[in-house]
This record gives structure tokens, C-alpha cells and sequence, in this order.
């Protein structure tokens, strides 16, 4: 198989399974917290990571206390503060809804990616990045767009 031909399988692939993510929160929510969620979430990614490295490693490699903080600290902003906020939203939103707003994150990226590392973002993209939020904005409002502008208003 060519490589653009499994490129477009493993997006296809990527698409299709994190496409089923909406409803195994709903599903796992009805059972347990979102902070329980988080927890057992966290606990199963940060065994597969020290598995992961130790065998990439063939064994640990020493780290210097200071990249462990840093990297302590990164890993409670992001995952931990965004998961915490988006189990809740699933929890008190229908997975419909909330699955867009959690879909949202990768168009902020690309926003933001224009102040801080200075990329440059032609018409086209502009325009795609402003028809997603509309996408998320009419999902968001059921439909009723006009009334959530007069709400603004």
C-alpha cells in the first residue's frame, strides 16, 4: 500500500474511533464522576507511558528532578485541567453537543498558532476556521442562532 493511500486509511481509521469518544464518556459518566474518570484516564495513560518508555529505553533513563517538575507541571495544565472541564461538560451536556465544543480545541490551536509562532493563514483557511465555529455555534445553539446573538446583545 502506497504511503498518501495509508495516510488516508489511518486518518479514515482515526476519524471512525474518535468519533465513538462522545458516546463512551456519556456511557462511562452515567457510572461513575467526572473526577473518577479523570483519575482511572490518568492512571491508564501514565502506565502505558512508563511501560512504553521503559521498553523504547531498555530501562529508565535518568532524568534530572527538575524535568520531572516541569514536566509534573505541564502534565496537571494539560490533561489534567482540560479533561477535568471536558468530563463535566459531558456529564451536563448531551454527547452532541459537547463533542463539537471538545472537537473545537484544534481550530484554537491554529488560531493561536498565528501570534505565537507567527503563522502565516491564507483566505481559505480563515474561511474554513470561521465555518467550523459556525458548525460549533448552530450545534451549540440547537438552531436558534439568532437568539443567542440577542442574548449577547
Amino acid at each position: 500500500m502506497s504511503n498518501p493511500k495509508k495516510a488516508y486509511l489511518f486518518g479514515l481509521l482515526t476519524v471512525f474511533i474518535w468519533s465513538t469518544v462522545a458516546s463512551a464518556f456519556k456511557l462511562t459518566l452515567v457510572y461513575i464522576s467526572p473526577l473518577e474518570l479523570l483519575f482511572y484516564s490518568c492512571l491508564t495513560s501514565t502506565c502505558v507511558l512508563f511501560a512504553s518508555a521503559y521498553l523504547n529505553t531498555k530501562g529508565f533513563i535518568f532524568i534530572p528532578k527538575k524535568e520531572i517538575f516541569k514536566s509534573a507541571w505541564l502534565g496537571f495544565i494539560n490533561p489534567f485541567c482540560y479533561y477535568l472541564v471536558l468530563f463535566k461538560a459531558y456529564d451536563l451536556l448531551p454527547a452532541q453537543e459537547a463533542q463539537p465544543l471538545n472537537y473545537s480545541w484544534g481550530i484554537t490551536l491554529s488560531l493561536l498558532s498565528i501570534p505565537l509562532l507567527k503563522q502565516k493563514i491564507s483566505f481559505h483557511q480563515l474561511g474554513a476556521i470561521l465555518l467550523s465555529y459556525f458548525g460549533v455555534l448552530i450545534i451549540s445553539t440547537h438552531g436558534h442562532i439568532f437568539s443567542f446573538i440577542l442574548q449577547i446583545l
